[in-house]
């Protein structure tokens, strides 16, 4: 008796291993969330950002723009001044490259459309493919110039 408790208080430690958590960016999360965690801090809830700091999303040229040029800063970050309606943003928008799905991308991207900008296209999980793949070799934080982004 003695030795089959021993034998079964030795597998104990094995049946009861802790599940191992899954990491945030394969839970998922709609686009709506994951600006909620990633984004609201710079450019807040009502996306009014901060000032000469984070643009406001709010009729921004992004938006309004081609879809690839926000996966671009998305994908990239971006650094250097970006003036809008005569006033000059200096903050760093962080690179979400690394972090975030080309799935989770189009989500936040979708969900920033659905709020400032109605009538924007809706953006793929393939267009950020496709934008990531060119983007590849480029660097981290570049320029609104280097990026190319129209004004």
């Amino acid at each position: 008796m003695q030795r089959s408790l021993l034998l079964l208080l030795a597998f104990v430690p094995l049946a009861c291993k802790p599940v191992a958590e899954p990491a945030l960016d394969d839970a998922p999360f709609s686009g709506r969330q994951l600006y909620m965690a990633r984004c609201i801090a710079c450019h807040q809830a009502d996306g009014g950002g901060i000032p000469a700091i984070c643009p406001p999303l709010a009729d921004s040229p992004r938006l309004s723009g081609p879809p690839e040029d926000l996966i671009r800063v998305l994908l990239l970050g971006m650094k250097g001044g970006i003036a809008r309606n005569g006033v000059t943003y200096r903050g760093i928008m962080p690179s979400w490259k690394f972090d975030l799905s080309d799935g989770q991308i189009a989500d936040v991207i979708n969900d920033l459309h659905a709020r400032w900008n109605v009538t924007a296209p809706m953006v793929t999980e393939e267009m950020v493919r496709r934008t990531r793949g060119e983007t590849a070799a480029q660097k981290l934080f570049p320029t609104a110039k280097e990026l190319r982004l129209a004004e």
